[in-house]
């Protein structure tokens, strides 16, 4: 039993990664398609040329990444490492909780020293020399170390709070956890973007003039509060454009980037912001929120099922349990049906973009909406061909040539 259970955790890490190189692959492929008639005027031919070399880099650091991600974790874990620290922490500590931070905190560690790198070679790289970073070094060590910090807290302690439940409760596991993780997620969801957002990015309002004017119309005409739109610096980071809606209620937020003030003309912008505020009008984000909800309950309850199942540390040479090994297992047993959930998510965000969209187009005209996708696409050096496999595993928005065909058959 312990064999057969071995050889199927190591089976699933080693199919789900190489189904991913080979979607990766497809989609690799796909770019060599010709670029759809509708969205021909996002690059010129120089420009695709540009893109072309910019995304092959980024092909090429993704797999190596990949790769090194893989052999790393595979050799671990068939070789015991994971469980041997495991039991290192054990021997360390008395506290259950101390021995799961040590082990997480390791791993934690090693995976953070690699992805620095990777992260640190795209940004002064490829990125600086496509002309999309403006970043300097001392900004990108200052977001490591605050995402490190961050990510620390609040990863550590929702571990810790699934733990204690875990520890301190049995058959009432499940709605305990799902009650107390559901509301942190709503917590985030409500708060994240006024907490933590302004550590990174200074948030100001939009200034004075013809085009907060319109925007003060629009947003009057929409019965949404003006004072709920703000702009970010992102420009001290990167050239990309990008916006996006957070909260709901009361509670809710429209960030757009300056970035967009730089590339956009003010029908432009309306338009992107129009189709922000559409998300409040649907309520998109307390869908999500529900959505999350009961993804977090199959995911509470095939975990307690996992920690639950003594076999399973006996196949990897552990004669206790360890909840930190459980759930490392559990991340890596569980991605089918993550891989599953995400897809129908997915495809549930892609629709809402179409409808949002359509929302903007109708209120301030659909050239202005077509137009602003294209140069979002062609600042942010979009793919115009992805491979519909692709799209339909891991696109959140539709491909842009499917939305200014929407907008077009408005």
């Amino acid at each position: 039993m312990e064999t057969f259970i071995f050889v199927g955790v190591v089976a699933v890490f080693v199919l789900m990664n190489a189904f991913d190189v080979f979607t990766r692959i497809l989609n690799l492929k796909a770019k060599k398609q010709p670029v759809p008639e509708n969205v021909r005027d996002v690059y010129d031919e120089a420009s695709y040329e540009n893109w072309q070399s910019y995304s092959a880099e980024h092909e090429r650091i993704g797999f190596l990444r990949m790769g090194v991600s893989f052999a790393l974790v595979l050799a671990l874990l068939v070789g015991g490492v994971f469980a041997r620290l495991a039991e290192f922490a054990k021997d360390l500590t008395d506290s259950v909780y101390l021995e799961t931070l040590i082990f997480f905190g390791v791993l934690a560690l090693a995976s953070g020293v690699v992805s620095f790198f990777f992260r640190y070679y795209k940004t002064f790289s490829i990125e600086e020399r496509y002309g999309f970073n403006r970043s300097t070094k001392k900004i990108f060590f200052r977001d490591r170390l605050m995402s490190l910090f961050l990510g620390s807290v609040l990863g550590g302690g929702l571990l810790l709070l699934v733990q204690s439940i875990y520890v301190r409760f049995d058959a009432e596991f499940f709605f305990v956890a799902f009650v107390a993780v559901l509301a942190v997620f709503a917590f985030l969801n409500l708060f994240g973007v006024k907490l933590f957002l302004p550590l990174f990015n200074k948030l100001t309002p939009l200034e004075e003039g013809e085009l907060r004017s319109r925007i003060e119309q629009l947003a009057e005409a929409e019965n949404y509060e003006i004072k709920k739109i703000s702009v970010m610096d992102a420009s001290k980071r990167s050239s990309k454009l990008n916006a996006f809606f957070s909260g709901f209620s009361r509670f809710k937020n429209v960030v757009l980037f300056d970035t967009l003030f730089d590339k956009m003309n003010d029908d432009e912008i309306l338009a992107v912001l129009a189709h922000e505020i559409a998300h409040s009008k649907h309520k998109d984000v307390l869908k999500r929120l529900f959505f999350s909800a009961g993804t977090l309950a199959i995911m509470l309850l095939l975990l307690y099922l996992f920690l639950s199942w003594g076999a399973l540390y006996r196949a990897f040479g552990l004669e206790e349990e360890s909840f930190a090994f459980g759930v490392l297992l559990f991340f890596i047993v569980v991605h089918p049906v993550a891989l599953s959930i995400s897809v129908f998510e997915n495809a549930v965000s892609r629709k809402a973009e179409y409808k949002a969209d359509a929302f903007a187009a109708k209120r301030v005209g659909k050239e202005p909406m077509q137009s602003a996708l294209k140069v979002l696409a062609r600042a942010n050096y979009s793919n115009l061909t992805p491979h519909p496999v692709y799209v339909f595993l891991h696109y959140s928005h539709p491909p842009i040539d499917r939305r200014v065909k929407a907008l077009e058959e408005l």
